[in-house]
């Protein structure tokens, strides 16, 4: 009966043991995990981060195309305005003078 009791007690020792150990390695396994979802986290920010920069300096350019392309616009437009009154000043100002005198 003692050979028994005693085995028994090898046992719960060794099953103390292996349930320690798995827990030991758990906990391993759980802390090499962290460390490699921040290490994921880390790249893929700052992956994210230069492909922000890329496409803010790209559309940065486009938007600086496009005001370039209306400012010209709108500095022909202006010449072409400023070139119809130069030519057509005194016709203006007479169709101007006869609309406000016929009201």
């Amino acid at each position: 009966m003692n050979q028994i009791i005693d085995k028994l007690s090898e046992i719960e020792t060794a099953s103390s043991r292996i349930l320690d150990a798995a827990s030991t390695q758990k906990k391993q396994l759980d802390i090499q995990a962290e460390n490699r979802i921040a290490s994921y986290d880390k790249e893929l920010e700052a992956s994210t981060g230069k492909e922000l920069d890329v496409l803010q300096e790209t559309l940065s350019k486009q938007l600086e195309k496009e005001l370039f392309e209306l400012k010209g616009s709108a500095d022909s437009i202006l010449e072409s305005m400023e070139h119809y009154y130069e030519e057509n000043h005194n016709t203006l100002s007479a169709q101007i003078y006869e609309k406000i005198i016929r009201k």
